[in-house]
């Protein structure tokens, strides 16, 4: 409890711990979809932690659409 969760820019990657995520991105200054990028099973490291494979979909997806 009192952990903060991990939020992904989906444009650029940027993170943040936040409550909630931010209505802008304050790195690409758009109005960007944040993704959950928690950590939230033992394998990742739990709630401090990053979950990777959230961040490889976002890279994945970003790398598709160029």
């Amino acid at each position: 409890m009192g952990d903060k969760t991990k939020w992904a820019c989906s444009e650029c990657g940027y993170f943040i711990e936040a409550d909630a995520p931010p209505e802008f991105c304050p790195t690409c200054k758009k109005n960007c979809m944040f993704v959950d990028a928690t950590c939230y099973t033992p394998e990742c490291g739990g709630s401090k932690n990053v979950n990777a494979d959230v961040i490889s979909q976002r890279d994945m997806g970003r790398t598709t659409k160029k």
